[in-house]
């Protein structure tokens, strides 16, 4: 296996890699950081939760675009752009997550019990 064909392997997978343990960071951070937007009067977890959501972007693109390259590449068969495909679909749906949880960090403070 070339290093070629493990690069495009991970790609095609990253959106559905990075984007969920963006997600699953992100659900942790929303735990642990309205404590500290509440005593400090900041948006941590607004920022937490954008950044994962660029994050999980950027592996979308990373998935969506290694679907083309596939069909060019030997090795690698249709089966890898249904992979490339699902990887960028699932992604969308955690990014539709991740950008919800960033509004509610921005409409609530944190300091709501």
């Amino acid at each position: 296996m070339t290093t070629h064909n493990m690069v495009l392997r991970f790609a095609l997978i990253a959106g559905l890699a990075v984007a969920s343990a963006a997600w699953a960071i992100n659900m942790q951070l929303g735990q642990i950081l309205p404590y500290v937007d509440c005593q400090q009067r900041a948006r941590y977890s607004a920022t937490a939760s954008f950044i994962a959501l660029l994050l999980a972007s950027v592996g979308a693109i990373m998935s969506w675009r290694a679907i083309g390259r596939a069909g060019g590449a030997g090795p690698l068969t249709a089966v890898s752009g249904f992979v490339g495909a699902l990887s960028a679909l699932a992604a969308l749906v955690f990014i539709f997550a991740l950008s919800m949880q960033g509004i509610a960090s921005l409409v609530l403070s944190g300091c709501e019990r």
